[in-house]
This record gives structure tokens, sequence and C-alpha cells, in this order.
């Protein structure tokens, strides 16, 4: 058990750091051919993980609350709510993020999001940027 929580302890480290290894191209004056290659031979990532990774970093690096609980849970327990979350909900959605299970979160971001945009009033909208 002690193991599993230190291996994801240092995977959630090397992905939070991802962003500045690649803007400075850390991973090229170690000798790796790619950042990809950087985080597969270090941290075990996969490329996926680390599309993941630079996505969600980017995403709330203006966002100091979110980035708090990315920095305690992970990146993916912050995935859900990533393209609702703006600087000035940041504080509601890292409240949300932090009590509720990440099924839960998705379930609420999902209700969220069709109370904003119901399909008739998307579809309407559509149709009338089309035509002006």
């Amino acid at each position: 058990m002690k193991y599993g929580k230190s291996a994801k302890y240092w995977l959630r480290r090397c992905a939070l750091l991802l962003p500045e290894i690649a803007r400075e191209e850390i991973w090229r004056e170690k000798g790796f051919s790619s950042i990809y290659d950087y985080a597969a031979k270090l941290a075990g990532m996969s490329k996926a993980m680390v599309d993941t990774a630079l996505w969600v970093i980017r995403a709330v690096e203006d966002k100091p609350e979110l980035k708090k609980i990315v920095e305690k849970k992970g990146i993916n327990c912050v995935k859900p709510v990533i393209a609702i979350a703006t600087k000035e909900n940041a504080g509601f959605w890292a409240e949300k993020t932090n009590t509720m299970s990440k099924a839960e979160l998705e379930t609420y971001v999902r209700d969220y999001k069709a109370t904003l945009y119901p399909p008739g009033r998307i579809r309407l909208n559509l149709l009338m940027s089309k035509w002006s």
C-alpha cells in the first residue's frame, strides 16, 4: 500500500511539472527525443496521460482554486469541470470537485450543462447563426 501511494504521489508531481518541462524543453536537455519519451521513462506515463496532464494543467493555470485540487487529488478529478470552469466560478467548481466523487461530479456537470444549453435552444442558435 505504501508503494502505491508513493507512486501516485510522484506521478502527480511529474504531471504538475510537465507544462514547465515542455516550455523550457528540459526533456531535450536531458537527452530525450520528446516530452512523451521523457515522461514515459521517468514517470511511466503514456502519451495520452501526458496530453491530458498538459491540457488540464494549462486549463487551471489561471484558476488557483482548481490548481490546488489538482495538486491534492490529481488531474482526473478535475477533468469533468475543465470545459465549464471560469476564473469567476472556479471556487464553486473546486468545492464541488473536493466534495463529490468523480462519477457524481460528471453527472452534476452534465445536468448543469443541460440547464445552460437546452437541446432546442442550441439548435435554434445554430440555425440563427447560419442564416445571419
